[in-house]
This record gives structure tokens, C-alpha cells and sequence, in this order.
């Protein structure tokens, strides 16, 4: 099994599509967190001219970034489910290699899901810090403090969840095309728009992951533990979807 899971990370971390995601993360998040930062110095917590309307503790500061990394969650989570089908049919080898099929899916799955927390915990930690010491809102911009460890905690763990929900898409479809159809409109602010039309587009799996590093004061989201849970059955029960139908299908 630890050959298996070292093989599946090397198959991760050798494709040039992850390198390039990975530096998008990294670089589009600091980048834009320092010039976000940087205008917003000066401005007092309840000007209308910040992203929100409701002045907004300072440990949350940073955290509206987590947008941008989204899109690259889901398109890891995509691209990792749709490495091994296509042309080469490079899941027939696998399977050849490994036939116990429900074991294989679940080290893909822990590799997609180890290595989005790993990225979310390196864009958005740089990010925040970036944020705090322009900002120089009374937070260290290098320790922090314990709610914003919190925060980052959670959107590793709301990241860990999204692109498990987009690997398991891509398993059930053997294609990006349908978890990237699905998952982006809800990531690039379809989901925070449908929470002012009806209440229950709070649990849509990306606005209750939202909730765990975003201001409940606003009325937008589900507290930070129900968010948690919310996210964490769509992700974990989709997952055991796509697991069963991978372990039923023929030719997975």
C-alpha cells in the first residue's frame, strides 16, 4: 500500500498540469491579497467601498482570496480523475498493476484530498499574512493568532472536501468536462447568489464551506461546525458513490 501511494503521488506531482495549478494558486493568491491589501490601507471596517458591507473582525481578514483558489481545486480534482482515462487507457494498466479496485480509489482519493490541503495551507496562509501586514489590524502578520489558524484549518478542510466532490464527478463520468460543468459556476459565486433567493443554498457543499473561515455575522452562512458537517457528508458520501460505481464498472 505505501508503494501504491507513493506511485499515485509521483503520478500527481510528475504531470506538468499540477505544477502550473500550483503555481496559479501560489502566485494569483499572494499577488492579489498584497494589492488587495494594499488598497484597502486606510479604510475604516465599514466603508461600502470593501468587499463587505458589514464590518468584519480582523482574524477573517485575507480570507475573501479563497475564491480564487477554488477554481484551481476544482480543476485539480478534475484533472486527477481524468489522468487515467482518455486515449492512453492508462486505468487498464493500473488496474493490472493493482486489481483490488476499492483500495486504488481510495488512494487516489487521499492523494487528491492530502495534496489540495497541502496547496490551501501554502496559497491562503501566505496570503493572510500578506493581508495582516499591510493591514496592521493589531493580528502578527507571522503568528497570528489562534482564530486564524482556525480559519485556515477549515478552508483546508472545505478545499480537502470541494475537490474530493470534483475527483469523485470525474470518476463517475471518466471526464473533467462534467465536474468542471457543475462545480465552477457554484465556486465563482452562483452559490452566494442563490443564498439570497432561498435559505436552503446554504447547504450547497461550496457555500457550507464557506462557512468555516467566513464571517457568520452577515446572515450568508451556516455556523462554522454545521458547515463543517455539511461539506463534509457531500464530500464523503459522493465519494463512496463513485467508489462503488468504480468497483462495480468494467474497465472502472
Amino acid at each position: 500500500m505505501t508503494r501504491l501511494l507513493r506511485s499515485e503521488f509521483y503520478k500527481l506531482f510528475t504531470a506538468r498540469s499540477t505544477w502550473v495549478i500550483a503555481a496559479a494558486m501560489l502566485v494569483g493568491t499572494w499577488g492579489m491579497s498584497y494589492v488587495d491589501a494594499y488598497e484597502a490601507v486606510g479604510v475604516s471596517s465599514d466603508d461600502p467601498r470593501l468587499y463587505s458591507a458589514v464590518p468584519v473582525p480582523a482574524e477573517y481578514n485575507g480570507f475573501d482570496m479563497a475564491g480564487w483558489g477554488y477554481v484551481f481545486v476544482v480543476a485539480l480534482g478534475a484533472l486527477w480523475a481524468a489522468s487515467e482515462y482518455g486515449r492512453s487507457g492508462q486505468i487498464r494498466t493500473t488496474l493490472a498493476a493493482l486489481p483490488k479496485r476499492l483500495g486504488l480509489f481510495g488512494i487516489k482519493a487521499l492523494v487528491c484530498a492530502s495534496s489540495v490541503m497541502l496547496l490551501s495551507f501554502a496559497s491562503m496562509s501566505g496570503g493572510v499574512m500578506i493581508t495582516h501586514y499591510l493591514a496592521r489590524d493589531g493580528i502578527s502578520p507571522i503568528a497570528l493568532n489562534a482564530a486564524v489558524w482556525a480559519h485556515l484549518a477549515g478552508l483546508a478542510y472545505a478545499w480537502a472536501m470541494v475537490a474530493l466532490l470534483a475527483f469523485s464527478l470525474g470518476v463517475l463520468a471518466r471526464s473533467m468536462i462534467v465536474p468542471l460543468a457543475v462545480l465552477l459556476p457554484l465556486v465563482v459565486g452562483i452559490g452566494d447568489f442563490l443564498v439570497g433567493l432561498t435559505p436552503w443554498a446554504k447547504y450547497l457543499p461550496t457555500v457550507a464551506a464557506e462557512s468555516l473561515y467566513s464571517y457568520s455575522g452577515s446572515g450568508t452562512f451556516l455556523s462554522p461546525l454545521a458547515g463543517g458537517i455539511v461539506v463534509g457528508v457531500w464530500g464523503l458520501l459522493l465519494s463512496a458513490i463513485a467508489g462503488f460505481v468504480f468497483f462495480r464498472r468494467d474497465g472502472a
